[in-house]
């Protein structure tokens, strides 16, 4: 608030003496310096740039080099592993005992084993047991085509539906089948089948009907992987070797010292193409360098990993010399620009300065002009922050609030005018901020000297750079002309009705017909929701509708016999005389429509013009209908009085007549207990 009131302060003034501001001087030299100074900077910038990129590519490539070596080395080492470790299955599986039991077996079938297979058990468990022992295995069974374990090692834990089923599917091919990595009490351990072939059966043959048994052994794997994990690499690099599992495409990292082991979740930086060299964002969000390697036939995959700020760390002082580089060649191009700019500079100086006292002596009588118009102008003017609090109010403000000056600035709508004129400028305030656009009202505020009524105009007030900073408010004190249009429509109201008594007194068929016709019309436009603006036009209108009528010969009005068709075409002149009245009486346009169209029809059978459908406008429907009730209740020499029942069965038999919203809405009027004692009222009237 202290910067906008120092910036509209209007008794601040420039002075007359130049400012001892060098930096005024000269000022086109020094945007052609700027400028130069500008360009240099862009072009040093864009070299930078290409410099410091073209040496990152060539880390990057290093490192991709590295990467993949690292990766690749540590899958084989790992193959290496697994492959020990099936070579030390296949003495087992090719051992021709083994082959001739698991052989016999196979010939059994399911079935119970004969007793000299049973006999032969405990000799090729006790076998099977050292074998796995010897081997560090975790479990080694002998599966037979029915999924039944023949032979398990000692302590070796129960098999899984998992294992059993790979185990059968391994019958169908001959290739060794690995089983995807698993915790276990044992710690991380995974599982592979290998066939056994029938004795003295080609080793290198591809049948499958050679097999006669399947081994599913389950290997420990903590501490290999840990090993292979933490193995140093042969140049002493920071790069992080991870190791994970592929299933069914995606990539499970693998912990083997720390439980569980395996990720429960899948790693997300890891999809397809993930074994290339790529840079992933890291689990701390930290970019990483990223290659990979799969191990032949299994699920694992080996990744080498090292982040982005150590692969980087030789750029950082490469970039720093280059840009350094580049930085003292643009103080040696702005030291040459300066002292170029210092030399010319002297030479405009006392020119500026002439300039300078001639443009204050401007301002300053500018502000003093604005100043005097704000202090004697009748309009109220202010200034609000965000907050509503006044930054600024001109005299006639203060006038109005009775309040000093000096002291509005800070204070509030509230404060000024109390609670109920607050809101509704808060309201106003609330409208010109949302719409962006100037919010007119009317307003009515407390004062000393009574109640005034301010028509209020609001606007945002903005900066240069658009930034809101408050609202400005313009407001015109029309308290009189108010007062004035009050007292003019309470003399129009008094003459309409002043009109509509000399006129049903001079015809007692139309005695009260007005009256009647304004309370229904009100009460119906009630019923349809209107606004408080048409309601007034409709009520005005029923008040004059009957006013052509006075230029109507009286034994016309008042025959007691139906009229013939000549006097019918007379009668129905009282709309154009009503027109012509109405219009030398400078009435409103909407009020002269709903009177000179108060007998037309929706199928344009109605008088004096046959307008149809949205031609009639809803007061004139509506005023239209309601003087056809009035009339048709009312009694006539040549036919009897109607009941409101019997008139409501005419228009809602009459749809293309009568407009079926407005039939509606005096149904629901009438079934409401004020309408039921309005019908009551007018039904007793008219026949008294």
């Amino acid at each position: 608030m202290t910067d906008a009131i120092v910036k509209l302060e209007l008794n601040s003034f420039l002075s007359s003496s130049a400012p001892n501001d060098n930096g005024l001087l000269r000022r086109v030299p020094w945007k052609i310096a700027a400028l130069f100074l500008a360009v240099f900077a862009i072009l040093g910038y864009f070299l930078c740039d290409y410099a410091i990129e073209s040496r990152k590519q060539e880390l990057v490539k290093e490192l991709q080099k590295r990467l993949d070596v690292s990766a690749s080395g540590k899958a084989q080492v790992m193959e290496t592993w697994l492959a020990g470790e099936i070579e030390n299955a296949t003495r087992i599986a090719d051992n021709e005992l083994f082959q001739l039991f698991a052989t016999e077996i196979n010939l059994v079938g399911g079935g119970k084993l004969p007793k000299s297979l049973s006999d032969q058990l405990p000799y090729m468990q006790n076998a099977f047991s050292n074998f796995a022992n010897q081997t560090g295995l975790v479990g080694a069974y002998l599966i037979g085509k029915d999924g039944r374990a023949y032979l398990a090692s000692g302590d070796a834990p129960p098999l899984s539906g998992d294992q059993r089923s790979t185990a059968q599917a391994q019958y169908e091919k001959t290739k060794i089948t690995f089983l995807p990595l698993r915790a276990s009490e044992a710690g991380l351990v995974f599982d592979f089948t290998l066939p056994i072939r029938a004795a003295q059966s080609d080793p290198s043959s591809s049948n499958a009907g050679t097999i006669v048994g399947v081994l599913l052994l389950t290997v420990p794997a903590s501490n290999p992987l840990a090993e292979l994990l933490n193995a140093p690499l042969y140049n002493n690099q920071p790069d992080v070797t991870r190791l994970y599992q592929n299933v069914d495409g995606k990539y499970y990292e693998i912990h083997p010292q720390r439980a569980p082991f395996i990720a429960a979740k899948e790693d997300p930086q890891l999809a397809l193409g993930a074994t290339e060299f790529q840079e992933i964002t890291g689990e701390n969000g930290e970019s990483v360098f990223s290659s990979g390697a799969p191990v032949p036939n299994t699920r694992f995959v080996v990744f080498q990993q090292l982040s982005s700020s150590e692969a980087l760390a030789p750029l950082r002082t490469y970039a720093i010399f280059v840009i350094g580089l580049a930085f003292s060649f643009l103080i040696i191009v702005f030291t040459v620009l300066i002292v170029i700019w210092l030399t010319l500079k002297g030479q405009s100086a006392r020119a500026l300065a002439h300039q300078y006292k001639e443009f204050a002596a401007q301002v300053n009588t500018q502000r003093r002009l604005l100043d005097s118009i704000n202090n004697t102008i009748d309009e109220l003017i202010s200034l609000t922050d965000p907050e509503g609090r006044y930054i600024y109010a001109n005299p006639s403000l203060a006038r109005i609030a009775d309040h000093p000056l000096r002291s509005i600035p800070g204070k509030t709508d509230r404060d000024l005018f109390g609670e109920r004129a607050a809101r509704d400028l808060a309201e106003h305030d609330r409208k010109a901020i949302a719409t962006e656009q100037t919010v007119n009202a009317f307003v009515e505020i407390e004062t000393r000297g009574g109640t005034r009524v301010l028509r209020v105009a609001k606007s945002r007030f903005v900066n240069e750079d658009g930034a809101f900073l408050g609202i400005v408010t313009v407001s015109s004190d029309i308290t009189d002309y108010v007062t004035f249009q009050r007292r003019k429509e309470e003399m129009d109201r008094k003459a309409i009705t002043v009109l509509s008594q000399m006129l049903e007194a001079n015809d007692p068929y139309l005695s009260d017909h007005s009256i009647r016709m304004a309370q229904l019309a009100n009460h119906i436009s009630v019923e349809l929701g209107l606004s408080p603006e048409m309601i007034k036009i409709i009520n005005t209108g029923a008040h004059l509708s009957q006013i052509g009528k006075i230029s109507i010969p009286r034994e016309i009005r008042e025959k007691d016999v139906r009229l013939t068709d000549k006097e019918q075409k007379v009668m129905q002149k009282h709309v154009l005389i009503a027109e012509k009245i109405l219009g030398n009486a400078d009435v409103e346009k909407e009020v002269l429509d709903a009177v000179t169209q108060i007998n037309e029809h929706l199928d344009g059978s109605g008088y004096p013009r046959g307008l149809t459908k949205d031609e009639i406008d809803m007061p004139a429907r509506i005023l239209g209908m309601t003087d056809n009730l009035i009339a048709r209740i009312s009694p006539r020499s040549y036919r009897e009085a109607t009941s409101v029942d019997e008139a409501l069965r005419v228009f809602k038999t009459n749809p293309e007549k009568y407009d079926p919203e407005i039939v509606d809405a005096m149904l629901r009027f009438f079934e409401t207990e004020i309408g039921a004692d309005f019908k009551a009222n007018i039904e007793k009237s008219k026949k008294s």
